[in-house]
């Protein structure tokens, strides 16, 4: 059953473009202009938003020790998010408001911390695990604030 008039666009694959892109950087260790230009048309002002937080040092992993967890954590407007890639998931508003409601694929957090991840462009900061409470519960706190 079609709809008449109304004609949707074809459905990118947001993830797999952004995938796409992160596996070559990877691979080549260099970020092309040609690369930058399709993100731009995927993804639009995300794309912007999310190359500046990388270049701004905004993107952080910290690894656990000795358990080896792993938390990515995304400095937004003002705030930390919490980024969990296996899941592309965010703490953000725009993750819940948009993404949740199959408005947007990705936030620009998640596509920051895919290409910082990529890049080898953000801080690594090692901890202890008696530490990783600590910084659970400041993100947990801010996302229980608002």
């Amino acid at each position: 059953m079609s709809r008449q008039g109304t004609s949707s666009p074809p459905t990118v694959n947001e993830n797999r473009i952004l995938k796409g892109a992160c596996q070559e950087i990877v691979r080549t260790r260099t970020f092309s202009e040609e690369q930058k230009q399709t993100l731009t048309t995927v993804f639009q002002k995300r794309f912007q938003q999310a190359l500046g937080l990388v270049e701004a040092g905004k993107v952080r992993k910290y690894q656990f020790a000795p358990s080896g967890r792993t938390i990515w954590v995304v400095t937004g407007r003002g705030r930390d998010y919490q980024v969990l890639p296996d899941s592309l998931f965010c703490t953000c508003d725009d993750y819940y408001f948009r993404v949740m409601e199959h408005k947007k694929q990705l936030c620009y957090h998640i596509i920051a911390q895919q290409l910082s991840e990529a890049m080898s462009k953000h801080d690594a900061i090692d901890m202890t695990d008696s530490r990783y409470s600590e910084i659970t519960s400041k993100l947990t706190s801010i996302i229980t604030r608002e």
